[in-house]
């Protein structure tokens, strides 16, 4: 019986390792079981190695793609936040356009001193109207807000002639002068409608100024209550207001450009402060029927303020995931205590049993592979003692 198990395989070697107790297999097994790791520390090693892959994994790409939907919900954030802007700007303008023309057909059959008495009352009532006057069909004013310019000759200025025909916007360099003459170079805004008798026929303009201090005003304003930067541009790509930085020294960026063309983006883009924005164009400062006036507004935000949700994020992530740990940790703990420990248990009997100790091998029942090797181990034992 014994030479047909030492010739039958693993069963037979694992049979002669228990009968003999020979130095030549016994020793150097044992040396390797020294060397070799045990299963529970292989079990921890895959079980750690495992959960710090996955949670790297996790970790990295839930913070690519909340840094990737931060970018995008940013994009169309600023996007909406300067059509909000442009909406206010437009509405500031045009009810200044709608009650000059108002007032225009109103005063086609005044005189000129009642025409002046309704020209007080636009300005003094305007919320950014600094001047306002009545030209004749010759182009000299007869009547104005604070007898400013009166007598003063209109007649070649591009709003007079235009306003002959037809309502209209227009942005000027060279705002009218104040009652003191000394003129003012700061960019505004005239308003012309053509003044009509009783029978329609046009026997003068009536025109005012808006300045950009009102405009300027209501952008700072909005952008501080948005959290964004405004830079306003007009049609020959002239800076006419910003609130915060100088645009003038960044004039290739993408944005600018596009607001200079009358085109509408939105790019994310390096200033000349050193920071990351994005920034978002709304081209034609335009309303119902009020005219273009070739204005483009941009609006800019801080590239970091889309990174910094998932930076949150992120820690909060790690937290988490460090909490995952210690339950993978208490978990695995369990289960080799549970499903591991016996193997190791089972082992120690084994080489108890080599040793020609007159032991037994626990009865465990916890995995059916921990039955068969008991059930085996029983079996040899029980074949040793008939030999």
């Amino acid at each position: 019986m014994i030479p047909l198990l030492l010739h039958g395989g693993p069963v037979a070697l694992f049979f002669r390792w228990l009968r003999t107790g020979e130095e030549t297999v016994h020793m150097p097994t044992r040396r390797l079981h020294r060397k070799a790791p045990s299963l529970t520390a292989v079990t921890f090693a895959f079980v750690a190695a495992s959960a710090v892959v996955v949670g790297l994994m996790l970790f990295f790409l839930m913070r690519e793609r909340l840094q990737t939907y931060g970018r995008d919900t940013m994009a169309t954030a600023i996007g909406v936040r300067a059509a909000g802007v442009q909406t206010a700007l437009e509405h500031l303008l045009y009810d200044e356009w709608s009650r000059l023309k108002a007032l225009a057909r109103e005063v086609g059959a005044d005189d000129p001193q009642t025409i002046r008495t309704k020209l007080q009352t636009l300005v003094g009532e305007g919320d950014g109207l600094s001047w306002a006057g009545y030209a004749g069909i010759d182009g000299a004013i007869q009547a104005s807000y604070a007898d400013a310019m009166l007598g003063e000759s209109v007649s070649v200025t591009s709003w007079f002639q235009t306003g002959l025909r037809k309502p209209t916007a227009e942005d000027v360099r060279e705002t009218v002068s104040p009652a003191s003459g000394q003129g003012r170079s700061q960019p505004s805004v005239i308003f012309a409608a053509p003044v009509r008798n009783a029978d329609g026929q046009v026997r003068g303009v009536l025109a005012a100024r808006l300045d950009l201090s009102s405009a300027t005003i209501l952008l700072r304003d909005m952008a501080r209550a948005l959290n964004i930067d405004l830079v306003l541009i007009d049609s020959a790509g002239v800076v006419l207001m910003q609130t915060r930085g100088r645009a003038e020294d960044a004039p290739d960026l993408p944005s600018l450009q596009a607001a200079r063309a009358g085109a509408s983006i939105v790019s994310l883009e390096r200033w000349p402060d050193g920071r990351s924005y994005f920034s978002a164009v709304v081209p034609e400062i335009a309303y119902r029927d009020l005219p273009a006036l070739g204005w483009s507004l941009v609006a800019r935000v801080p590239a970091d303020l889309a990174v910094a949700p998932a930076e949150q994020v992120s820690r909060g992530m790690i937290f988490y995931l460090a909490s995952f740990g210690l339950m993978l940790l208490l978990l695995t703990m369990i289960f080799v205590e549970s499903f591991i420990r016996p193997f190791g248990l089972l082992a120690r009997t084994a080489s108890k049993i080599a040793d020609g100790a007159e032991v037994y091998p626990p009865d465990t029942n916890r995995t059916r592979e921990l039955q068969m090797i008991t059930a085996a181990i029983v079996r040899l034992q029980t074949r040793l003692h008939r030999h």
